[in-house]
């Protein structure tokens, strides 16, 4: 019975993720995958660009590209690296940092306008569980990923790339 559970939600956040997949970025003029890199970049804080890559699940080449293009917009910035004089850190800029809280807050709205006639109690309980999915599947896949690669005695070395979670 549990499996068909698990079919059920894998078909309904399928099904999820498709439809947030189509909702376009904001006025923004970055692609989705250019606005993937500045929400890692974000959260990361400055890093380099293979950190970057590897939080976000991104090809280093990908990466890299994007890095340049985003710096060029002046959405990302370079900066010398303390640790190694021939690395670089990225960051996000002033403009960067506008550009997603002005597509986080058309976000919010969109899910306002989407979940206006749920009761409030059940938008708490579905931003509640969706927290506790995301940090089952995060816990989930380090584990496995750990065991996999042979190392489960080690921590990830990153910083969390997933959003602190805050009451609803």
């Amino acid at each position: 019975m549990q499996t068909d559970a698990y079919r059920r939600l894998t078909e309904h956040l399928g099904a999820l993720f498709t439809t947030l997949g189509r909702v376009p970025v904001g006025e923004a003029e970055v692609t989705r995958g250019e606005f993937a890199l500045l929400v890692v970049a974000s959260r990361l804080g400055a890093a380099r660009t293979c950190d970057l890559a590897e939080a976000g699940g991104f090809d280093q080449s990908t990466t890299s590209r994007r890095v340049a293009t985003l710096v060029g917009r002046g959405l990302l910035a370079r900066t010398p690296d303390p640790d190694d004089g021939r690395a670089q850190r990225i960051g996000t800029t002033p403009a960067g940092r506008r550009v997603l809280e002005g597509e986080r807050e058309r976000r919010v709205s969109l899910l306002g306008r989407a979940l206006e006639g749920w009761p409030p109690r059940d938008r708490r309980a579905l931003a509640d569980l969706l927290g506790r999915l995301d940090d089952s599947l995060a816990r989930a896949s380090a584990e496995r990923s750990l065991s996999v690669r042979g190392d489960a005695g080690t921590a990830p070395t990153l910083a969390p790339t997933r959003p602190e979670r805050t009451p609803a």
